[in-house]
């Protein structure tokens, strides 16, 4: 018999070993297939559609033609500015086809820049942003009818999730409505739509950006585009050469005075802003921890990003960054690497943006005003009360947001129905004070509750648990972009949970614009490398299985020949007169027997 076993079972080490050997195999066939992503741009420029060659020239310049035709066109009967606007959105759909991941860069790096225009201001009832969403999903949906006709649905348990996120905000409160014989109004479908429009930008990205090469870009791009509105916070809440003054005739600030401390750039929302730094900011300190190139590079815009935090002059975010390094840390095991990294960061973050902690720190001095004093406040005539509220303590938004939350929205909830099902899936009320238009709910777990009630609560930490359980097996798994891309979700999940304490941001522009997408990029490949290897595992399995029957059968084969033969032997000897059976075998015991 052969000295050489094979094991009956798969050990957890040789499990790992072997998964390790896949991530390898993996790995290098992906730096193969795709070493640069601009490599693949140009590959995909002359692999037009479906054309295997490169020798159709006539078939691109008939379409060249055709862009040309129609660019003269519109600049001739549209006007300049329209046009312009108009080539660009040719251009735009051009480059998609071609290349689709541009859809996901495109959203990813330019939605933060357009997300601060208000409903009508560019395009009726519509935010660029969302416009911009439309078109790309147009695009994408006929090149797939043109191109391809082919369905692959490897879903995830987070992708079940992302579905219940959409009908626990929008089919769900709208039926409750309708069954609660409630007004339905146009506003309600819209914010309703706002859940519609985050599960489609997730989709997007979820299905245009597939490879780890492009995961790379689209955090880069992320970056590149957050490091610049960083500084452009900052310089917009010291309002350093007028910025505030100047952006907000573009994109008007949520504050109530425009030159207030609180920066929220091109996005148009202090707290917006300040979480959508501090993502960006994790995907930096992510990309640094996983030694990304060029480190220089990814440093400046850690630190541009982490001053666009301060630059809020928001506490929540702040906060809620500190939070989000926290989750980072714990999750990639390195507390003290990170210490050492950040400290630097945080000794010239305080340094640069001294002057705004002064200046936002002076507008919290006073006591809170009592539960009792803002009942008699809300008592007092309507043109009153915003005077009386400041003399109480003055400068403390705090107090205003307990005064409104007591007075206008807690109410509410004394209806049964209204806790199970929701209020509206609008995040306002009707103010009944003078110059004051809405008056906004000030608690992102309360409004989850008043928008979509008990279903809509359950969904949300749903959403976060399954979120970071999902990260961290992405993080233990893959390696490179896809590894980077889930820790700093993992990240970004804790900063955006807890902010939700203070706002609405699982819907709350710039923070929803980054989160999604983040969420799609941390899922790249993972349900294919996940079916790889429980496919491997499987056949590890089968296979020392087999090995083991096939080594049981061989035993057992050997040892019924031992039998025979020490059967014959002892007849032999009992033929001559000696009866001397040697059995020390198990099985030659059992054929003796």
């Amino acid at each position: 018999m052969s000295s050489t076993m094979i094991p009956r079972s798969v050990t957890p080490e040789s499990v790992r070993r072997h998964r390790r050997r896949l991530d390898e195999i993996h790995q290098s066939d992906v730096d193969m297939r795709q070493a640069d992503d601009l490599e693949t741009v140009v590959d995909n420029i002359f692999d037009f559609i479906e054309m295997p060659d490169r020798e159709n020239y006539l078939r691109y310049g008939i379409i060249g033609f055709v862009l040309s035709l129609l660019a003269g066109v519109v600049v001739a009967y549209g006007g300049g500015s329209v046009g312009v606007a108009m080539i660009g959105l040719v251009g735009l759909v051009a480059l998609v086809w071609i290349h689709p991941p541009i859809a996901g860069y495109i959203m990813i790096g330019t939605a933060p820049l357009i997300v601060g225009f208000s409903r009508d201001q560019v395009l009726p009832r519509l935010r660029p942003n969302e416009a911009l969403l439309a078109v790309l999903l147009v695009v994408l949906a006929a090149r797939w009818m043109i191109v391809s006709r082919e369905i692959k649905l490897r879903l995830h348990r987070i992708d079940f999730v992302m579905m219940a996120v959409v009908a626990a905000g929008f089919f769900l409160p709208l039926i409750t409505q309708v069954a609660r014989l409630k007004p339905l109004s146009v506003d309600d479908i819209l914010y309703a739509l706002v859940f519609v429009k985050l599960g489609l930008l997730y989709c997007l990205v979820r299905s245009t950006i597939t490879t780890p090469a492009q995961v790379r870009v689209a955090l880069g791009i992320s970056l590149l585009f957050a490091s610049g509105l960083g500084i452009m916070g900052l310089m917009d809440s010291l309002n350093i050469a007028a910025t505030a003054d100047r952006l907000h005739r573009f994109f008007p600030n949520d504050g109530f005075i425009v030159d207030d401390g609180r920066g929220a750039a091109s996005i148009g929302n202090p707290i917006g802003f300040g979480v959508y730094q501090a993502i960006n900011a994790l995907i930096a300190i992510a990309m640094l921890l996983g030694n990304e190139r060029p480190r220089w590079l990814i440093g400046v815009a850690a630190v541009c990003t982490s001053l666009g935090v301060v630059g809020s002059g928001q506490i929540g975010p702040t906060l809620s960054f500190i939070v989000g390094i926290g989750a980072l840390a714990l999750v990639t095991r390195s507390v003290g690497r990170l210490f050492k990294m950040a400290l630097p960061f945080i000794v010239l973050a305080l340094i640069i943006t001294a002057p705004l902690i002064q200046r936002r720190v002076a507008g919290f001095d006073g006591p809170g005003i009592p539960s009792a004093t803002r009942a008699a406040i809300h008592n007092q005539p309507v043109n009153t009360q915003g005077e009386s509220l400041y003399e109480a303590n003055p400068g403390s938004s705090w107090d205003v947001r307990l005064y409104n939350l007591e007075m206008f929205f807690m109410p509410s909830f004394r209806d049964t129905d209204n806790v199970i099902w929701g209020v509206t899936p609008q995040a306002r009320v009707a103010s009944p004070r003078e110059g004051e238009e809405f008056i906004w709910i000030e608690s992102g777990h309360l409004w989850l509750i008043w928008s979509g009630g008990i279903p809509l609560f359950i969904t949300w930490f749903l959403f976060i648990g399954v979120g970071i359980h999902t990260g961290r097996r992405v993080l233990r798994s893959r390696a490179g972009p896809v590894g980077i891309a889930a820790a700093a979700t993992v990240g970004a999940l804790a900063v955006v949970n807890t902010a939700q304490t203070f706002d609405p941001h699982m819907t709350l522009r710039g923070t929803a614009d980054i989160l999604y997408p983040l969420l799609a990029l941390m899922m790249v490949g993972y349900v294919d490398h996940q079916q790889a290897w429980r496919g491997s595992r499987l056949g590890m399995i089968r296979a020392a299985r087999n090995d083991s029957a096939a080594l049981n059968s061989a035993e057992f084969a050997n040892s019924a020949e031992l039998g025979e033969h020490t059967l014959e032997v002892g007849a032999l000897g009992e033929a001559n007169g000696v009866v001397d059976v040697v059995a020390s075998d198990p099985v030659v015991e059992h054929q003796s027997s």
